[in-house]
């Protein structure tokens, strides 16, 4: 599997907003893993504007279709802004800010970036785990968001209202 293979799938089912390939870290990977991921997601986000480009230049009479960047480097700050700084370089239409996020700093770990992106370019939380998250991301500058829990809770038998979950 490749950035480009990646892209041209993307760009053949249509999807409406495509994401550059990145690589998913956990919290458990030490720092080094992290640096040694973020640099490879970096030279593939490369990877993934070049072919997504020449897709888009190739089949001009499909509808647009948007490319975000995703943004990596778990909860270490100066990976974080390093990723933002990278990212906002490139030809993005707008950005997804994922990987691993401890909970208690979501606010913070979203805002490091959304201080150094465009402001007028959207920004999407990627697989946030709660509706309390919702607002946290959109404190810190989120627009968008996408989340499995409320089906994943949904499944098991419960709910969310706006007194918790039940």
């Amino acid at each position: 599997f490749t950035p480009e293979l990646s892209m041209e799938i993307q760009h053949g089912i249509g999807a409406d907003v495509c994401f550059a390939f990145d690589e998913l870290t956990s919290l458990a990977e030490p720092y080094d893993y992290h640096v040694e991921a973020l640099e490879r997601t970096h030279r593939w986000a490369e990877r993934s504007v070049n072919r997504f480009r020449e897709l888009q230049t190739e089949h001009q009479d499909r509808p647009y279709q948007a490319l975000f960047g995703v943004l990596q480097g778990a909860n270490v700050e100066s990976l974080r802004r390093e990723t933002a700084t990278f990212m906002k370089s490139q030809d993005f239409d707008g950005y997804g800010i994922g990987g691993a996020i401890e909970k208690s700093q979501l606010y913070d770990i979203v805002r490091w970036t959304t201080e150094i992106l465009p402001a007028d370019k959207p920004k999407h939380l990627l697989g946030i785990g709660e509706p309390d998250d919702i607002f946290a991301g959109v404190a810190a500058g989120i627009d968008t968001f996408d989340c499995v829990s409320p089906t994943r809770v949904a499944r098991n038998g419960a709910v969310y209202t706006y007194d918790g979950r039940y």
